[in-house]
């Protein structure tokens, strides 16, 4: 190698070496992550995945609660709805005894 071209390198490695320079006091140190959790602790804190199988089996599962879900609900609306008629049944029979006797006086 001649020597503007070992020049050329200095001052390449020179310059690579103050944009390092630029970011050594930015990272974080031992004593700044003593805090922090391990790589072991992350791991175990980490519950597995469920897997395609796990999520379609609960996928069938959750379907036939809704299903049973609103079918309790639709039976429960059903009665509700009965007892409503007979409400309004009762009391349209009450109010046209009561037109019968404002009638007749």
């Amino acid at each position: 190698m001649d020597d503007p071209m070992i020049a050329t390198r200095l001052e390449n490695l020179d310059r690579r070496l103050a944009q390092v320079e630029q970011i050594l006091p930015t990272l974080a140190t031992k004593d700044d992550l003593k805090g922090l959790a391990t790589k072991e602790e992350l791991r175990l804190a980490i519950e597995p995945l469920a897997t395609r199988e796990e999520l379609r089996a609960m996928e069938v599962t959750l379907r036939r609660e809704i299903r049973e879900e609103g079918d309790r609900s639709r039976r429960h609306m059903e009665i509700i709805t009965e007892a409503q008629r007979d409400d309004i049944r009762m009391l349209a029979e009450h109010l046209s005894a009561v037109m019968l006797k404002l009638e007749d006086r």
